[in-house]
């Protein structure tokens, strides 16, 4: 049961996401490079799922590798890849950000799982984080209806999101600070990561 409620709160984040553009198949749009800002010291580092950080997975910047178009490193999908991929939200303090988001279902046997890739550079302001994708992938994957299997570059249009960090429950003896995303309609993600 608590499977099926993370992939139910997987796919609500995916669908966040795609909410806010519709997709773009040509992919070779020019973009002037976006503008960014100087990050605040506790908003950098790698941000992790709740899967991802209970695992003690890193975070993998090339999920999706945009230089070569090829997910996963080449193997069959992410939970195949070795090591084990972490997923999650990489800020650097020059304002340069990865989003990667796994969505994964098993139902009778036939796996479905959805990949999403964004790269590119955030502005913050107060309590508000705009992100500026320059790359933004995503990959459809079913084996019972591979009809439907896509894999597409989306819309790179900004998005903004409200934020908030606050302190986390103390895990494996160590402090953890909590990156929580508000979105438009009310609903929360949050990252973890350790406190340094």
């Amino acid at each position: 049961m608590k499977i099926f409620k993370k992939a139910i709160l997987l796919m609500a984040i995916t669908g966040i996401l795609s909410a806010y553009a519709c997709s773009n198949d040509d992919g070779d749009n020019s973009i002037n490079e976006p503008p960014k800002s100087e990050v605040p010291s506790n908003m950098t580092g790698d941000w992790m799922d709740s899967w991802s950080w209970l695992m003690q997975y890193e975070f993998e910047p090339l999920l999706y590798n945009p230089t070569n178009k090829v997910w996963f490193h080449g193997s069959y999908d992410a939970w195949s890849m070795d090591p084990r991929p972490g997923f999650g939200l990489q800020i650097d303090g020059e304002g340069n950000f990865i989003w990667t988001v796994m969505v994964s279902t098993s139902t009778g046997g036939c796996q479905v799982y959805t990949a999403e890739y964004l790269s590119g550079t955030v502005v913050i302001n107060e309590n508000k984080i705009t992100f500026l994708p320059k790359v933004r992938r995503k990959k459809y994957h079913s084996v019972c209806n591979p009809g439907n299997n896509f894999d597409r570059d989306e819309d790179k249009s900004s998005f903004s999101l409200n934020f908030k960090v606050s302190d986390g429950e103390s895990y494996n003896g160590s402090e953890v600070k909590v990156l929580t995303l508000i979105h438009p309609d009310g609903s929360e993600t949050a990252y973890s990561q350790t406190k340094n």
